[in-house]
C-alpha cells in the first residue's frame, strides 16, 4: 500500500525548497536535479530567482517556525503543502496571496498544494498534508486559515495543481468568505464563472 510508506514531515530547506509543482507522473529526487530557478506561483517585483524564494522560506521557518510540509516516499518528494503568514503572503503576492483578507491577525494563507500524478492520486496523501497544516497552526495559536481563487468543483480543477475545487477544502470545514466571477482566461479554461475565498477558523474542530 502506497500509503504504508509514506512519511510526512515540516518543510526543511535542508532537505528540499519547494520550487517547483510536481506535475510530473514520478517521484521527485532531489538529490540527482539541478535547482529551479524559482516557485512562478510568486511574482515578485524583480525578477523571481531561488536565492530569493530561498529566503522568504527561511524568514517564515525562523521566525513563524514553519511554512508547510512536504510527503516523501523512499527519500523522494511525492507532494507538499505550504502556507505563509498573510504580512509574507501579501508582501510578495503569490498565487492566491490573501488580496481579499480581512483578519490579517494571526492568519495563514494558502499557498500551494501540489502532487504527482499517476499512481499517487487519489490516496488521501493531499488530505494527509492538509490535516498536518492545519494541526501545526492549532497547536502554534494561528486564528484564521484561508484559501483564495478556489474553483467550484470542476474535473479541469481536481486535475490542477494550487487550485483544489470548493468541495475539497470543505470537508476541512473550510467556509466561503467571499464570491466573484471568475475572470475571462479561468471561465475559458476550466467553464466555470465563479471562484471563492474560504476561511478555516482555528479554534473550530473539523
Amino acid at each position: 500500500m502506497i500509503n504504508d510508506t509514506v512519511i510526512i514531515k515540516p518543510i526543511n530547506l535542508d532537505e528540499w525548497l519547494p520550487d517547483r509543482c510536481l506535475n510530473g507522473l514520478e517521484p521527485f529526487d532531489p538529490n540527482s536535479h539541478i535547482p529551479e530557478s524559482g516557485c512562478p506561483s510568486i511574482n515578485y517585483s524583480h525578477k523571481n530567482n531561488r536565492e530569493t524564494l530561498e529566503k522568504l522560506y527561511q524568514l517564515a521557518i525562523n521566525q513563524y517556525r514553519g511554512c508547510g510540509f512536504v510527503a516523501w516516499d523512499n527519500s523522494k518528494v511525492i507532494a507538499y503543502h505550504s502556507f505563509f503568514p498573510v504580512e509574507i503572503a501579501q508582501k510578495i503576492r503569490f498565487y492566491g496571496y490573501g488580496f481579499d483578507s480581512t483578519q490579517p491577525i494571526r492568519t495563514l494563507i494558502h499557498n500551494c498544494l501540489t502532487i504527482v500524478k499517476g499512481d499517487y492520486l487519489r490516496k488521501g496523501i493531499s488530505s494527509r498534508l492538509v490535516k498536518e497544516s492545519i494541526d501545526w497552526a492549532r497547536i502554534n495559536d494561528w486564528k484564521r486559515f484561508e484559501v483564495h481563487l478556489v474553483l467550484p468543483d470542476c474535473e479541469k480543477g481536481w486535475q490542477s495543481d494550487q487550485k483544489s475545487c470548493l468541495s475539497f477544502w470543505e470537508r476541512f470545514g473550510f467556509r466561503v468568505f467571499k464570491e466573484y466571477d471568475a475572470d475571462k482566461e479561468t471561465e475559458r479554461f476550466y467553464g466555470v464563472t465563479k471562484r471563492y475565498s474560504m476561511y478555516l477558523p482555528l479554534d473550530d474542530k473539523y
